[in-house]
């Protein structure tokens, strides 16, 4: 166990921070504390080192802002005696950040494939990923209920429930929680199984929840929904929608049931099923 993570985990729990974000943070802490041992407080050097490392392990700059920061969390509970060093770190422009997304044959294709050659559990994490254009984070801790999933989302949106589509039930029942790390890994593990041409990018499980918000705007679904869908926080939303997210009551099982309809992946979990209506079911008095 990591003594540097236990102390950033039990700190942001105790300040009312969600459990993923605690977990997150931990993991971090643990390399740091892998980089640089356990000590009672560090140095600028111990810092850079760090730096040093993130660098050569090819992380981008908008991702080494966020892996420190659970370090300076610890220069704060440990009391360093110079505090968190002031570092001259290069700022990142938005047209710099990379944001690698999947086409929708390319989603397709991933779907395809994985139904001959991946596990139970990888399919699980990827008909979870394709349904609900879950984050990498939403997909370690999901909890399920009678025909439907909960979704604690790690952006500030509220906590959702969704309908399982009767396309991937067969799917999900591989699913089991696990870290943030193995997330990671078991994406790049599908890949390379399926032997997938992508174009060289750092791809992860956010490139299919770009591909879906993608199809969706380009859908016939109502823009609201699709935030309320793909689980963005109402406030992030506020300024383009106005009062429209505050007076528009969240009925998520018409939401889901909407989305279902016109979903450019569930026909493709259907396949040799002999389920053709993409995977829903609309109960009835549903409209």
């Amino acid at each position: 166990m990591s003594k540097l993570g236990d102390m950033v985990y039990e700190d942001l729990v105790a300040r009312g921070r969600k459990e993923a974000t605690a977990r997150h943070w931990r993991n971090w802490a643990l390399k740091f504390e892998a980089c640089c041992g356990f000590r009672g407080g560090y140095s600028r050097q111990d810092v850079v080192k760090f730096l040093a490392q993130l660098r050569s392990e090819g992380h981008k700059q908008n991702s080494i802002n966020t892996m420190i920061r659970p370090v300076k969390l610890l220069a704060e509970i440990q009391k360093w005696p110079d505090g968190f060093p002031r570092l001259a770190m290069p700022k990142v422009r938005s047209d710099e950040i990379d944001r690698p997304f999947l086409t929708h044959d390319e989603v397709c294709e991933l779907i395809r494939r994985a139904k001959v050659l991946c596990n139970k559990r990888e399919l699980a994490y990827l008909a979870l990923s394709t349904t609900y254009g879950l984050r990498r984070e939403e997909l370690t801790d999901l909890k399920f209920g009678d025909g439907v999933v909960t979704v604690d989302t790690v952006k500030g949106g509220v906590v959702t429930t969704h309908i399982i589509p009767e396309a991937i039930k067969p799917y999900v029942e591989g699913y089991k929680p696990t870290s943030i790390y193995y997330m990671t890994l078991i994406f790049k593990r599908i890949i390379r199984k399926l032997d997938m041409k992508l174009n060289g990018k750092a791809y992860g499980w956010h490139a299919i929840r770009r591909a879906l918000a993608t199809e969706l705007i380009e859908g016939e679904i109502s823009a609201l929904n699709i935030v309320r869908f793909m689980r963005w926080a109402d406030t992030l939303v506020k300024g383009e929608f106005g009062m429209l997210v505050v007076y528009a009551k969240r009925n998520q099982e018409l939401i889901d049931l909407s989305v279902f309809e016109v979903h450019p992946f569930l026909s493709i979990w259907a396949e040799d099923r002999g389920n053709k209506k993409r995977g829903v079911h609309r109960p009835e008095g549903k409209v």
